[in-house]
């Protein structure tokens, strides 16, 4: 009889440090049965920058979730972000020899090899490479061209990569809880297993993930992965903004935000002030409600379109991407939506979160990438062997784990 299994989501953001336990079962639903999560220490959009500090965090919501879950972990999937990661994709061409004009399974697997090989330095590392649809001679979108007549084979394949030593950063930290990791994983590709399906990216999708410090993208168009990134911005750029422009104490603008702050309003009266109530030693605080506004909205345009700078110029002609994904804290802000609308051109939708078994608070989209790293080990445990070969790469790269 199949027993289930449990897989562990160790997601180590700019705002949080969070650890989720979730069971799979036979038929291949899952049931969170725990989560740890800590405010975040040493950590600067998205990257380390004080391993102590991020070492403890790691170990007290390990603890934490543990303890929730009642289970002992021992291996984890650990997210990873920061602007030093990038997507790019690679095309691979492969010319059938003079004597042969039926595509074959070994033609396929030699051109998918030539686009998985691009040319990177050694400072980089690849965390992902993900093909997408096959063209013979010139005839695009096959999933399967084995058995047609063709020349010329082609493959795109979309690379991610990023600076070894900083995602040697994060794998480190985790070791020295000591935990193991079983992969690691880029955030939004790992958000992404959850938030959309198959129909979903088949109709082309935005998903952007609004953190605190960073915000991810991935898009899917045709059902293929085909530009991914991280803009070095987030929720708490809006904080510091208001704090920069207006002398308002950090932590009274991260409320202000939060409670009174709207992306996308443009009423009231421009003496309308709204009020935040001190704590300590703190004085009370007030600010124009169109001003709050205008600083939040800035900086939201900002990112939105550094986001959709970096897209395929087509990505929204001819209804190729039917609409945007939004998740993570920043998310939440009131009006985001709306002004996401405004800038991509398309419906903004928002994710509905497993809630089978688990407590209301991850009903919550600050939660997407740790639980998307669950559906990720499913997935990767229906295509073993092939991929526990990172496993090795990892290893050989970041030297054993003393025992």
């Amino acid at each position: 009889m199949a027993k289930t299994k449990i897989h562990v989501g160790l997601e180590i953001g700019t705002s949080k440090t969070c650890m989720v336990v979730g069971e799979v079962k036979p038929d291949a639903t899952v049931t969170i049965i725990g989560v740890g999560e800590v405010p975040s220490e040493g950590v600067v959009r998205g990257e380390i920058e004080d391993t102590s500090k991020v070492i403890q965090c790691i170990y007290d919501a390990w603890n934490m979730a543990q303890d929730h879950a009642d289970v002992d972990i021992m291996t984890v999937y650990l997210s990873v972000t920061g602007a030093h990661i990038v997507g790019q994709n690679n095309r691979g061409t492969f010319r059938l020899p003079p004597d042969e004009s039926i595509i074959s399974q070994e033609h396929m697997d030699e051109v998918t090899e030539i686009a998985r090989d691009v040319a990177l330095g050694p400072e980089q590392f690849v965390l992902h490479r993900v093909p997408g649809l096959f063209s013979v001679d010139g005839q695009e979108n096959l999933t399967n061209p084995a058995g047609l007549t063709g020349r010329t084979l082609d493959i795109d394949c979309h690379i991610i990569h990023g600076i070894k030593s900083r995602i040697t950063n994060s794998f480190r930290c985790v070791r020295e809880v000591p935990l193991d990791i079983a992969d690691v994983v880029f955030a939004p590709i790992a958000t992404a297993q959850f938030v959309l399906n198959r129909q979903v990216k088949q109709a082309g999708a935005l998903l952007i993930d609004m953190g605190a410090g960073t915000t991810d993208y991935v898009l899917y168009l045709d059902g293929q992965l085909v530009a991914s990134g991280c803009v070095p911005l987030g929720g708490d750029h809006i904080s510091n903004d208001i704090t920069l422009m207006t002398g308002i104490p950090l932590a009274q603008a991260e409320l202000l935000k939060k409670t009174e702050g709207d992306a996308n309003s443009f009423s009231g009266k421009t003496n309308e002030m709204v009020r935040v109530r001190g704590e300590g030693h703190m004085k009370d605080a007030a600010i124009e409600r169109n001003v709050l506004n205008e600083i939040i909205r800035s900086r939201l345009l900002e990112i939105f379109n550094l986001v959709k700078s970096s897209l395929p110029k087509d990505t929204f002609k001819g209804n190729r991407c039917h609409g945007v994904y939004l998740c993570g804290g920043a998310s939440l802000m009131r009006g985001v939506g709306e002004l996401a609308s405004h800038v991509f051109g398309v419906a903004i939708s928002r994710p509905t979160l497993v809630k089978n078994g688990a407590p209301s608070y991850l009903d919550d989209p600050r939660y997407c990438t740790a639980i998307g790293l669950i559906r990720y080990a499913q997935i990767l445990d229906a295509e073993l062997p092939q991929q526990r070969s990172w496993l090795g790469r990892m290893l050989g790269f970041f030297g054993k784990k003393n025992s």
